[in-house]
């Protein structure tokens, strides 16, 4: 991925023959819910979804209203943290109506029922960790930092593992990518945080940057 030999164009050839034959990698795509909340618009996003789950179950409006306002209130609610709120409110909900349905949608999507790969497994640990420090904004920042590390540790063996030892396959690529996306994520949502803090700008910026290069340059 990305030093010019033929050998590291595989993914780029392989992405534009799909684009002209999609049935050849029919799953290859950033999950909807990473789409969505990683917009600016994702607070509106999450305004529109908590008002979705409250009409669709009526029944529970008196019993969870208040909280369900409190926690979209809750400052950051864009980007993942948007994501994450999302997951809080389908918990929420839920509980409520004793359903025992998975709430980590995204994960499920991407990953289906694949147990082996680390990079699931760091992005389930971040929207846990999520979860659990959304109101503690110091261990928050100290858990993202973590897991941003191992995150990008872990899709780096992944990248190795489908290039150069020959593991590449539709489930793998799929993965990637998204890891990937959400990597970068992970990177904005991290100086969102810090920002706040007064940290400069730049610094962040910079490095939001040079992820994203780095991931165009592996595709090419």
């Amino acid at each position: 991925m990305g030093s010019g030999q033929s050998q590291d164009k595989i993914p780029l050839d392989w992405y534009e023959t799909s684009v002209k034959s999609p049935c050849l990698f029919p799953d290859v795509a950033i999950d909807e819910s990473l789409l969505k909340y990683s917009g600016l618009n994702s607070n509106n996003e999450l305004q529109v979804y908590s008002n979705e789950l409250l009409t669709s179950v009526p029944d529970y409006i008196e019993k969870l209203g208040s909280s369900l306002g409190a926690v979209t209130s809750i400052p950051d609610a864009v980007g993942l943290g948007a994501l994450v709120i999302s997951m809080i409110l389908e918990i929420a909900i839920k509980s409520a109506a004793q359903t025992d349905d998975d709430s980590y949608s995204i994960i499920r999507r991407v990953f289906g029922e694949e147990k082996a790969s680390s990079v699931r497994d760091t992005m389930s640990d971040y929207l846990k960790r999520h979860r659990i420090f959304v109101t503690n904004e110091q261990q928050l920042r100290e858990e993202l930092r973590r897991l941003e590390a191992q995150l990008s540790g872990h899709l780096t063996i992944l990248k190795n593992s489908l290039m150069l030892d020959g593991q590449m396959n539709t489930r793998g690529f799929n993965i990637w990518v998204n890891g990937a996306s959400f990597h970068v994520q992970m990177l904005i949502h991290e100086a969102r945080l810090n920002i706040k803090t007064g940290q400069p700008v730049s610094r962040y910026i910079n490095q939001i940057k040079a992820a994203i290069s780095v991931y165009q340059q592996e595709l090419g």
